[in-house]
């Protein structure tokens, strides 16, 4: 247990303590129990007392017995026992929990606000109901004198759920555009809503009319840069309430008048969570207000500080046992604090000694989570010389290394490096020499940024920054340039300083890691060089096989395309030419007929590309016209019954009877009218065509082929079939006295084979 003191009032901490490891098992736990003192004497209040990860809310329920806590992840809800200091139940949740109402006196009913627009009813079997708001919501309260549930969230409107006939009525219609927080008053059940405008609006659900507005702003316009929203809201009498904003400013108003009582700065600017009223007998009220960071206690009349609660973690929600001292809070991590103040009220009936016990205890430094332990990686384990020891049970496994006991950690370290120390010490010592050198004495610049290690790194650097700069003053928009600047910026950012003056950050150029990735990136480097050079020799290539004209050749492509009278003047240059090359023939005979077969292969192929486009322009251009005459105006649909065809529509001349003609006789009619069928293009649409087919009546030589097939297979047959001698070779004797008794029966009947009656096999022996 941890004692603290905010203006001489004492704050026991309940919750702090040595924290034990969750692997141990009970036998374990009580060994160490026995052997140290701070665990043993370590309180916990309530068992299970926690949540997975993150405690979001917590609601005592009216008859005091009952906490509900809601926290992640998983969405859970735990509800505990006071009378038996354990957990009671606990659901999962399919949703993150905003706020737990209880509905009865103990916990068997009980409505939860739920993140993604739920509301979910719960009584002692479970899950009761579950169901949808039309916007998200972040608060809600419940009428008992009309059984009516008011929820409100991120819209102007207050939803309201009647709980006796099951049904939505109608809503409440406000003047903001969301609202944060409401609360019913106990007494006359006033309904306040704090909005995000800064104002508290009350409603009486009585008439279902807005009773009167209250602006918070002006109260607080001097302490504040813009707009403050109204985050909590609380019931302090019939005629007082508070008010917290999201400045981190309480306004204590009494609802006859405009003007607020008392204005309190939280100091933390941070939004006010909660507000409590604390009564004490005999002594003057206290208010208790919370933000992320503290709760903080003051005197509800003039405001002066009485105390205040800083846990590590920041908070989320805070409750105080009704008439106590003892505060339970939810907050950023798994263990929900428990914290007691004397001052604030006595201890409760279900845990009267902490009384007896806050009275021993001294004031302790609250231990790190798992003191007695050292978390170590594969490494560190190397480094000590303990990486046999993996498997064990002096080493835990716990993520990406383990858990050891922090006396064997510091004996292996002092066998293994006994001079560590001494080195460190050393290193500190020359750090705090150089920093009260550089106080003393001016450096220069080039003496400030020199480079102690990785000198490769810093030349090959300020090569590319050089580099970056004049290939700046060529081509602006060179695509590696973003690349050398981030590359040079290293050397002058203060940042990257000692990765070239620490030894700590010394590139290892021995390492193996060093050699592979360096002859990665040159391999890399090699590649991306021959597709340079494959690309550029591609380039080469299409432009020696599609040679660029000069102005002169494109010039005697046109004029040759123009008239004959172009091509007169086309044959002057050409002798004039010829003349030339004949001069220089005299020079050069072989290199000049070879420059004028270029030339010329050259002018034709350049011709013969302005041809093609030429007809190319010419065919787009008729096409274009033709389509434009042979554009449709409308369109019409024909109905086709069965066995008409759809050429008639096409081609008005043709008839039904000469459409659906045999072909054959088509092609009668065609010679008739002189019309050859080799010449002839026919133009006929879709659908258009058609073919004639006739059945032939079965042939006689189909029916000698199957005979044929008949006679072979019958013929296959009696070639399989067994006779009956081969058999009874197959067949062993009877024995000599079953053979006696079997003729004797044979003779007794008249003998085999003798049967009475006419005909075929009657009155004779048939021979197998």
């Amino acid at each position: 247990m941890q004692v603290s003191k905010a203006n001489d009032v004492k704050i026991y901490n309940l919750s702090a303590g040595k924290s034990v490891p969750e692997w141990l098992n009970d036998r374990q736990r009580r060994k160490l129990e026995q052997k140290n003192v701070e665990v043993r004497r370590r309180i916990q209040l309530i068992q299970d007392f926690e949540m997975p990860d993150v405690s979001t809310a917590l609601e005592v329920t009216p008859d005091g017995r009952y906490i509900f806590a809601t926290g992640t992840y998983k969405p859970y809800l735990k509800c505990y026992d006071l009378k038996n200091l354990s957990l009671k139940f606990e659901r999962g949740l399919d949703a993150e929990a905003i706020k737990t109402l209880t509905l009865s006196d103990d916990w068997s009913k009980v409505v939860i606000l739920e993140e993604e627009r739920f509301v979910e009813f719960h009584h002692q079997r479970g899950r009761y109901f579950r169901l949808r708001i039309p916007r998200p919501g972040r608060d809600m309260d419940f009428c008992r004198e009309s059984g009516d549930l008011y929820m409100v969230g991120s819209s102007n409107e207050i939803y309201r759920l009647n709980l006796e006939e099951g049904i939505f009525l109608q809503s409440l219609v406000t003047d903001a555009n969301s609202i944060n927080c409401c609360q019913f008053s106990p007494v006359h059940q006033l309904f306040l809503a704090g909005t995000s405008e800064g104002t508290v609006e009350a409603w009486d659900h009585r008439d279902r009319k807005r009773v009167s507005i209250l602006d918070t702003l002006p109260s607080i316009k001097d302490d504040i840069e813009s707009l403050a929203q109204v985050s909590a809201l609380r019931w302090l009498s019939p005629l007082q309430m508070g008010v917290g904003t999201t400045s981190g400013h309480i306004l204590m108003f009494d609802i006859r008048s405009s003007r607020p009582l008392i204005v309190k700065d939280q100091n933390n600017g941070l939004p006010i969570r909660r507000i409590e009223l604390v009564q004490r007998e005999n002594d003057s009220e206290l208010v208790m207000s919370m933000d992320d960071r503290a709760v903080k206690v003051w005197n509800r009349e003039t405001g002066k500080p009485f105390s205040a609660i800083e846990p590590q973690n920041a908070l989320n929600d805070f409750v105080r046992y009704p008439g106590s001292g003892l505060i339970l809070m939810a907050c950023e991590s798994s263990r929900m604090e428990q914290y007691y103040v004397p001052s604030l009220g006595p201890a409760p009936k279900w845990c009267a000694y902490l009384e007896t016990i806050t009275e021993e205890l001294e004031e302790t430094e609250q231990p790190a989570v798992y003191d007695d332990y050292k978390f170590v990686t594969a490494s560190e384990l190397d480094q000590i010389g303990l990486s046999h020891l993996v498997g064990s049970n002096v080493l835990r496994a716990y993520m990406h290394g383990y858990f050891m006991d922090i006396r064997l950690y510091n004996k292996a370290r002092t066998l293994t490096q006994p001079f560590a120390y001494d080195k460190y010490k050393d290193r500190k010592l020359m750090e705090e020499v150089e920093k009260e050198r550089e106080t003393t004495v001016v450096k220069k610049k080039s003496e400030k940024n020199r480079v102690k290690v990785n000198a490769e790194l810093a030349e090959r650097l300020k090569d590319e920054a050089e580099a970056t700069i004049r290939e700046k003053k060529k081509d602006k928009r060179n695509k590696g340039m973003k690349k050398a600047e981030a590359a040079s910026s290293i050397l002058s950012d203060d940042r990257f300083s000692k990765l070239f003056q620490s030894e700590d950050f010394e590139v290892d150029e021995s390492s193996e890691a060093f050699t592979r990735t360096k002859t990665l990136s040159n391999k890399k480097k090699m590649m991306k060089g021959e597709v340079r050079e494959e690309q550029s020799e591609d380039e080469d290539d299409e432009q020696d096989q599609e040679p660029q004209m000069d102005l002169s050749e494109l010039g005697m492509v046109a004029e040759d395309e123009e008239g004959p009278s172009h091509r007169k003047s086309e044959d002057d240059s050409d002798a004039s030419m010829s003349s030339l090359e004949e001069k220089s023939d005299e020079e050069s005979e072989s290199e000049g007929e070879k420059e004028k077969e270029e030339k010329r292969k050259r002018i034709e192929a350049a011709r013969k590309r302005q041809q093609k486009r030429n007809m190319q322009r010419a065919f787009d251009e008729v096409e274009k016209e033709r389509r434009a005459v042979n554009k449709p105006s409308k369109f019409t649909l024909h109905q086709v019954d069965t066995g008409e065809t759809t050429t008639k529509y096409g081609d008005g001349d043709q008839s039904d009877e000469e459409v659906s003609a045999p072909l054959d006789t088509r092609k009668e009619m065609l010679i008739k009218e002189g019309v050859e069928e080799e010449g002839r293009e026919e133009e006929t649409p879709f659908g258009g065509k058609s073919l004639t087919f006739t059945l032939k009546k079965k042939s006689t030589m189909e029916k000698e082929a199957a005979a044929e097939r008949a006679e072979k297979h019958l013929k296959q047959r009696k070639e399989e079939r067994r006779t009956l001698g081969s058999v009874r070779n197959m067949m062993t004797p009877l024995p000599a006295n079953l053979m006696l008794n079997f003729k004797g029966e044979q003779s007794a009947r008249g003998g085999p084979g003798v049967r009475g009656g006419r005909g075929r096999g009657r009155g004779q022996t048939r021979r197998m």
